[in-house]
């Protein structure tokens, strides 16, 4: 931890404006009780401050807004708690509390803004970071790397994700009560040590995956990886299983079917990336979707046709897929645990080993083995193994851990619903 926190002084504090507003006598345990919001190069920080424990993130997206709901939680600011120092690309920030107690916050942007949120149990706060789309490509990293909290077993909350955006944007919302949460909501009550991620080292047996010049081969590394995935999630109080254990061949079709069997709340496949171009480096994340990107499609030719001779996605296989989505919450839900991956390995590799790790995002792709599976799933590609220098560092022991880590780390956030990664 003290390797990250070296790396926070790199957000510095251009201005900063807080609303002094006190809680009052009489509240409950926990009221929302001031907001500020500072101005770090192009993204604009929100912190959000609370009496008692902030509440567990709950988030919709609607349009233009972010909506995150407190329940029945006392507002104890202003309704407009940063008028006058709202600015691009934030329109406005609102506290709404209903006649029946229920609490919101919402955030309207302009244009298309990404979005990072978390909340911090260790300091009773919840802090959103907001830039338009693509200013900021390592926004979730200031939050990460300030993130002080235990990294042993998540605290028991239930888990209430709801990530999927509206179809249209709803201005006339904003004269109407609170409203319930959205119908698309997926809700778990079972404590966090109850949860259960497939990790699925890819390839396998005969399917040796892609292969470094120096001879190290992708269906070894995914499994190192994967096992010592399987170790960071079990300390963070998960269960974690593998689809394999051994250099054993194991379908496409099959592995999903093993999360499914087994009752898998996330579905984690670990693969190493190939690229024609030998100077290309860093981490991207895959969630089960259609793409007219020619690398996408090339990466997915490639691992699809490896392990179980699907060949290229043509147009049939590809509605194949994207039948495979009629669950959109799924989706949306494997496009927010992408994003974390994603944010959280780059952050941890450049902390611990002063590196400055591509972050090649979170991507759709049509994969096939993501298809058919009844929970959020993504597809890791940890790093190009056509680069020698990436390469040789995937071998590495002390590399591997980092990276797992980092995984099971966003993987806690998600299940523990105190970090999210999105775009309006």
């Amino acid at each position: 931890m003290r390797r990250m926190m070296a790396v926070a002084v790199a957000a510095a504090t251009i201005g900063a404006m807080v609303v002094p507003v006190v809680a009052g006598t009489g509240l409950s345990a926990s009221a929302l009780t001031s907001a500020r919001i500072e101005h770090r190069g192009p993204t604009l920080e929100i912190h959000f401050g609370f009496s008692g424990p902030a509440p567990p993130l709950d988030l919709s997206t609607h349009g233009i807004e972010l909506w995150v709901e407190l329940g029945r939680m006392p507002i104890a600011i202003p309704p407009r708690p940063l008028f006058g120092y709202e600015t691009a690309p934030i329109a406005s920030v609102r506290a709404i509390e209903s006649a029946g107690g229920r609490s919101r916050i919402i955030i309207e942007v302009i244009g298309k803004a990404d979005y990072a949120i978390a909340r911090f149990k260790n300091r009773n706060e919840i802090v959103l970071r907001v830039a338009s789309a693509g200013a900021d490509p390592n926004i979730a990293a200031p939050i990460i790397v300030h993130d002080d909290a235990p990294r042993g077993p998540a605290a028991p909350v239930a888990r209430t994700v709801a990530f999927a955006p509206a179809p249209k944007p709803r201005p006339e919302s904003r004269a109407q009560p609170i409203a319930p949460a959205p119908a698309n909501v997926s809700e778990d009550n079972r404590q966090p040590g109850h949860f259960l991620v497939m990790i699925d080292p890819g390839h396998g047996g005969y399917d040796p995956g892609t292969q470094s010049s120096a001879g190290a081969v992708e269906k070894d590394l995914a499994l190192q990886i994967a096992t010592r995935l399987k170790a960071a999630l079990e300390a963070r109080g998960i269960r974690a299983e593998l689809t394999r254990s051994s250099d054993v061949f194991i379908s496409l079709a099959e592995r999903t079917r093993i999360a499914n069997r087994a009752g898998a709340d996330l579905f984690v496949s670990i693969h190493l990336n190939s690229s024609p171009n030998t100077g290309t480096t860093g981490i991207e994340v895959y969630y089960l979707n259609n793409t007219t990107d020619r690398a996408t499609i090339r990466l997915a030719r490639m691992e699809n046709a490896g392990a179980g001779g699907y060949g290229a996605p043509d147009a049939s296989n590809l509605n194949y897929i994207l039948t495979d989505l009629r669950q959109n919450y799924k989706a949306s839900e494997a496009a927010s645990v992408a994003r974390m991956i994603d944010a959280q390995a780059v952050a941890d590799l450049d902390a611990g080993f002063g590196l400055n790790v591509n972050a090649l995002g979170a991507k759709m792709g049509p994969f096939y083995v993501l298809v058919g599976a009844h929970m959020p799933a993504v597809l890791v590609e940890c790093g190009f193994m056509s680069n020698a220098g990436e390469a040789a560092r995937l071998k590495s022991a002390d590399y591997q851990n980092v990276l797992a880590g980092a995984v099971a780390t966003a993987v806690a956030h998600y299940f523990n619903a105190d970090l999210a990664v999105g775009n309006l």
